[in-house]
């Protein structure tokens, strides 16, 4: 005996739907305008937070990164300088302060601030300076004591400032 079955499409709104009938049913509903009026300005302040959150996240590595170069920067020039400190016999301050010759033997070499380009530039005797760093030494002061010289150096560059202070021993003084 062969039974028949009958298919009964059932509408989505009547209470024996099937769940997925209802499903189906509510995802063709879409947004009413009240969820969409609240959505929307939701939506736009989560937006707004994020972007000033990336906006100061941005804002602060850039300033880290230019203190960190700066630093890097004044390092360089302290260890320039003080490698040919320990190596002379002799230095001399000039222009008050604001420059030094380091003798070694009977050569020299010289540092000294351009006041007005605030370059630090280096010269070795019979050559043309060479500029060490450009535009950014705010400060550079030379003090002697006997085989001990103290620099004392500040860069200034984009509002930021890093300021080293050294103090080198000429450890061939006087030969």
């Amino acid at each position: 005996m062969k039974v028949k079955r009958e298919t009964h499409l059932r509408d989505p709104a009547s209470p024996k739907a099937s769940p997925t009938a209802r499903a189906l049913r509510r995802s063709r509903k879409g947004f009413t305008l009240v969820e969409l009026a609240t959505a929307i300005p939701a939506s736009l302040i989560v937006l707004i937070a994020v972007g000033t959150i990336l906006t100061a996240g941005h804002s602060s590595w850039n300033t880290s990164w230019s203190k960190a170069n700066l630093q890097r920067d004044a390092s360089y020039v302290m260890l320039r300088i003080n490698r040919h400190i320990k190596g002379g016999t002799f230095a001399e301050m000039e222009d008050e302060g604001k420059a030094i010759k380091i003798y070694k033997g009977a050569d020299w070499i010289r540092f000294f601030l351009e006041q007005d380009s605030k370059d630090l530039k280096c010269e070795i005797e019979g050559q043309e300076p060479e500029t060490v760093i450009s535009g950014s030494v705010e400060e550079l002061q030379f003090s002697i004591d006997s085989n001990k010289v103290r620099i004392n150096l500040t860069l200034k560059k984009d509002g930021l400032e890093t300021h080293l202070v050294s103090e080198v021993m000429i450890r061939n003084y006087g030969k």
